[in-house]
């Protein structure tokens, strides 16, 4: 378990917790834990984690994904949901237990990806903030005052993409594009055609982070988490998508 407590160490000083609770609806928005890259910028891991609405059930998913591909690094993800007994658990240890099961479930993957912590959030615009561009993401890649670097820039394009599943019980899907332009280039990242069943059927989306970091003589790297809200039971639900990728 050494692995397991360096490792927990290292995510909380990477750790930046998104503050998520709901006021006018009863949906459940996911914290985020940010679990870095690895050594070489070759793999990206985060979970996000928090307790069901309407259901109480807490769950906790663990991804690790390949950057240069921006795909899932098998067997990640790592999802789990436990329930729980209101007549004598207390939710937010039974969270803690949840969140620590499934770590260990992903310990080894974690392990052999060499995720270490590696990263920096250099941008981020939370849910809460007010009167910031949720599709716009402008940012320095590195802390270097004043800047050597030139400027990245995020930007998120949404537009309605139908499912049928979703469609029978009234909830309007949306796709997203999303673009880098950097050092006078555009890059699509993502451009959907179609809703992959892992993201249920989402309803809005907004550009949540930006993360750098640069590897001893390799590229650098990042990645982007992109906050979906979801049709959940009670209300929109906050899940996170991580795009990723060198530049």
């Amino acid at each position: 378990m050494a692995f397991l407590t360096h490792l927990r160490g290292l995510a909380c000083q990477a750790v930046l917790l998104l503050a998520a609770t709901p006021v006018a609806v009863a949906g459940d928005y996911a914290d985020v834990e940010i679990l870095g890259f690895s050594d070489e910028g070759f793999r990206f891991a985060f979970e996000q984690y928090g307790v069901q609405a309407g259901s109480g059930v807490p769950y906790s998913d663990i991804f690790v994904i390949d950057v240069p591909t921006d795909s899932w690094f098998k067997p990640s993800p790592f999802r789990l949901k436990e329930e729980i007994d209101v007549a004598y658990e207390v939710p937010d240890e039974k969270l803690d237990a949840t969140r620590e099961k499934n770590l260990s479930r992903a310990v080894e993957t974690l392990a052999n990806s060499r995720i270490s912590g590696r990263g920096r959030t250099v941008g981020h615009n939370p849910v809460t903030e007010i009167g910031s561009d949720p599709h716009q993401l402008t940012v320095n890649p590195r802390l270097i005052v004043p800047p050597a670097d030139n400027p990245m820039q995020f930007s998120l394009e949404e537009y309605p993409l139908p499912s049928g599943d979703c469609a029978s019980y009234g909830a309007d899907t949306r796709g997203f594009r999303l673009t880098l332009s950097f050092e006078g280039s555009e890059r699509v990242l993502n451009d959907d055609t179609s809703l992959p069943s892992s993201r249920g059927c989402p309803l809005r989306y907004r550009i949540e982070r930006a993360i750098t970091y640069y590897p001893a003589a390799r590229p650098p790297v990042f990645a982007v988490l992109v906050l979906m809200e979801t049709h959940g039971f009670e209300g929109p639900d906050g899940r996170y998508l991580a795009i990723t990728g060198q530049f």
